[in-house]
């Protein structure tokens, strides 16, 4: 897997509000200097590189940038050698679609939702055009298409892709992939307001203790504690520490997290296509050109979080106050890690450009505001830990 990969794609989960379940998105830093890389680049180009080259180095490059928080330069990157290497696409299937799925996570730290869902989609077909429905590559795709739509609001379309990854994947031997597609399918009910629906579901999954389900069974006691949580009901995080404590993890896995209140306004998704907007409110909103920190905390064994603080950030630091108290009053399974872990997350404050707006020729952002995530921790964790 490219440096790129680790750090924006796997199984990302794309909807704000959605946990991750079973894949993380730890990063693998290469090391490199963002001038090193350019220049990496720009010599592969000048040769007139293999297609492979030049995708490998766009890669590593555009990870420096995103890193830096130079988010348009490493989009501009990836889009570049889209333009380039689009057409190798049945020869280096893979490769090429890698570069989409890549190019669509920088947009949608952007706000760019169009070219987020344009090249998740062609990301999808690519792979599916070169092995087909059944392959465990066009399976994940396919969940990575279905938070797509999830992220934009399409529950309904979310959740048909992923009854079909899930049933596909069980048919073809791959239970683990069944299983991520199975709870993933069950949280969109709550992404859309209906936790009843999303907790019966969950509990159905939770209930299969046969050892093909066992990551879903663990992903769905995940998100069944911390819904339950959120309601005052400890007893199923009970139940997912003692199931945590038996397999002596070594990475903390979050059961409750703080709501994060955010400005909420015309919603996102279908919901947004063709409505009216006023472009006053609209363009005396907020400022979300490249907004971001990365902040740091340690969790400690027992679970807790301490010492949450803003390593770095560029803009303005006025949302931050609320995501740190969020991080700082979140509740992780205890680990088997006497020193505790340390993690490092970037989170960005942005809104998706809205397609349509009635009445103006002016490209406008949406009023919801969203904040993106992606897990910038490298292995092992510095040491010594704080004192719990």
């Amino acid at each position: 897997m490219t440096p790129l990969l680790s750090l924006l794609l796997a199984a990302a989960p794309a909807a704000p509000a959605a946990p991750p379940v079973a894949a993380g998105q730890t990063i693998v830093v290469t090391g490199n200097r963002i001038s090193e890389t350019e220049r990496a680049l720009r010599e592969c180009i000048a040769r007139h590189c293999p297609p492979k080259e030049d995708i490998q180095a766009t890669l590593a490059h555009a990870e420096n940038l995103f890193v830096a928080g130079r988010y348009r330069d490493a989009r501009g990157v990836t889009r570049a050698s889209i333009g380039r290497n689009h057409r190798y696409r049945k020869e280096l299937p893979v490769d090429v679609s890698d570069l989409y799925r890549a190019n669509g996570r920088i947009a949608v730290h952007l706000g760019e939702g169009q070219d987020y869902e344009l090249s998740t989609g062609i990301m999808r077909g690519i792979l599916d055009d070169a092995f087909g429905k059944a392959d465990a590559k066009v399976l994940m795709a396919d969940v990575e298409w279905a938070d797509m739509y999830a992220s934009m609001g399409r529950f309904d379309r979310a959740r048909e892709l992923y009854d079909s990854v899930a049933a596909r994947a069980a048919k073809g031997s791959r239970p683990d992939l069944a299983g991520i597609a199975r709870v993933r399918s069950a949280f969109t009910f709550e992404l859309q307001g209906e936790t009843g629906a999303a907790q019966r579901a969950l509990r159905t999954i939770a209930a299969d203790i046969s050892e093909p389900n066992r990551i879903g069974r663990l992903s769905a006691l995940v998100l069944l504690a911390r819904l339950d949580r959120k309601h005052g009901n400890a007893a199923s995080s009970n139940e997912l520490v003692e199931v945590m404590r038996s397999l002596h993890a070594k990475k903390p896995v979050l059961i409750y997290a703080p709501a994060l209140d955010l400005p909420h306004g015309l919603a996102e998704g279908d919901a947004a296509t063709g409505q009216q907007v006023s472009a006053i409110s609209m363009l005396a909103g907020n400022n979300f050109t490249e907004r971001w920190i990365d902040v740091g905390f340690w969790i400690t064994p027992q679970g807790r979080v301490s010492d949450a603080e803003v390593l770095r950030s560029h803009g303005s630091l006025d949302w931050s106050g609320q995501l740190l108290r969020q991080i700082s009053g979140r509740i992780y399974t205890p680990i088997d890690e006497p020193g505790g872990t340390y993690r490092i997350e970037r989170y960005t404050y942005t809104a998706r450009w809205l397609r349509d707006v009635t009445g103006s020729h002016i490209r406008q952002r949406s009023p919801n505001v969203q904040i993106e995530y992606l897990d910038l921790t490298n292995e092992p964790a510095p040491t010594p830990a704080p004192a719990p």
